[in-house]
């Protein structure tokens, strides 16, 4: 597997329940600012367990259609573990984002 994938997937691991991360944060993290695209690809291989649902656009908006790990879309994970979101459907990033 791609070492950068394995990278974020380290990233990924560590975000806590009810808390999120952009794509954009993890590329940075990396040190890699500018391949948050690559992190998505990363996302979309991403092995079963991985807390992937955590991983949202820079806007706060989920991905609307994914099934993650077959356990329901991507909002409904994060409402599971208590995120909230904005009347405009993204998530309150100010309650929200984490901070590594």
């Amino acid at each position: 597997m791609d070492t950068f994938f394995q990278s974020v997937y380290q990233i990924v691991q560590e975000i806590p329940k009810g808390r999120v991360a952009t794509y954009g944060q993890i590329a940075r993290l990396l040190e890699q600012p500018h391949n948050a695209r690559v992190v998505g690809w990363a996302m979309r291989q991403a092995p079963s367990g991985l807390p992937s649902h955590r991983v949202i656009k820079k806007s706060g908006e989920p991905s609307p259609d994914l099934i993650f790990d077959g356990k329901g879309t991507q909002r409904e994970r994060l409402e599971a573990e208590g995120i909230p979101f904005l009347a405009n459907g993204q998530v309150h990033m100010e309650l929200c984002l984490w901070e590594r």
